[in-house]
């Protein structure tokens, strides 16, 4: 699933933590396990702006594991560390 993009949103850069912000607010708002798929549609959706499905899957790899914000339930899929 591919997010499409309105003609609203725009090409802004985001400021230093507000992909993190918003990765974390979309996870415990589902309150489940998502695909990186998901979380970039609502990472976009929440943010009103163009965020590259790179900069998440690459934010969520890096910060994945123990003492880290995210864990990885499956291929591709990803909660909230507890």
């Amino acid at each position: 699933m591919l997010a499409t993009m309105p003609t609203s949103q725009s090409n802004r850069r985001q400021q230093p933590g507000e992909v993190r912000d918003a990765i974390i607010a979309v996870l415990r708002d589902a309150g489940r396990p998502m695909e990186v798929e998901e979380i970039h549609a609502a990472v976009t959706n929440r943010l009103r702006a163009k965020v590259p499905a790179s900069s998440i899957r690459s934010y969520l790899g890096l910060n994945c594991g123990q003492g880290k914000h995210f864990e990885r339930v499956g291929r591709g899929a990803y909660k909230l560390s507890r």
